[in-house]
């Protein structure tokens, strides 16, 4: 069993309860509950993406893009061009902030459709690109790192109280809202 598996099962039974953190969840005994899921609506991302494009225009479309095909912070990080088309995103590998690349296993690799909304930007970061270099890049060619693009963003006012994760949830939302199939859902998110 590996130490993440077990830290997380041992919190979930309260073996080792935590102290409460201040203005944090916590659950019975002091352990710590999941936040509350917040997805945008779609004119509540229409309205975000709007306000995101006033600040940086470029990261507003990396955001829409992450909303609408469901993708972790992560695993945005680790794309490259060559994962992408017009129409599907292959998730074959994660990159954690200061971490090194990890590669999923086979079983884990997954195909993430593309909605006609985000496809003129997915078309607008694959062109003319080598299919090695980062799909969501800075100016610089490295990867995008989380605090630097939500301090961009002004995250605080902009975000609207919700978390970079609730991007995630709102394109499960959105795909069932226009009548995706639960399972199909379940697959995409990976």
């Amino acid at each position: 069993m590996s130490v993440p598996y077990w830290l997380e099962a041992s919190l979930e039974v309260s073996r080792y309860p935590l102290p409460p953190s201040p203005g944090g969840r916590t659950g019975r005994a002091g352990t710590v509950t999941a936040a509350a899921v917040r997805p945008f609506s779609a004119e509540e991302l229409d309205s975000a993406w709007g306000e995101w494009s006033g600040y940086s225009p470029v990261l507003a479309d990396v955001l829409l893009v992450l909303a609408r095909t469901g993708l972790r912070w992560s695993e945005a990080r680790a794309l490259t061009v060559g994962d992408a088309n017009p129409e599907r995103i292959t998730v074959a590998r994660s990159a954690r902030e200061g971490g090194p690349i990890r590669c999923y296993p086979t079983r884990r690799v997954r195909g993430v459709p593309v909605e006609t909304r985000v496809r003129p930007i997915v078309q607008r970061l694959l062109a003319g690109r080598d299919a090695d270099e980062p799909l969501f890049a800075t100016s610089l060619g490295e990867p995008l790192r989380r605090a630097p693009v939500l301090r961009r963003l002004n995250w605080p006012e902009t975000g609207r109280g919700r978390r970079l994760q609730d991007l995630r949830h709102t394109a499960a939302s959105l795909w069932l809202a226009d009548g995706a199939a639960p399972a199909e859902v379940r697959a995409w998110l990976g």
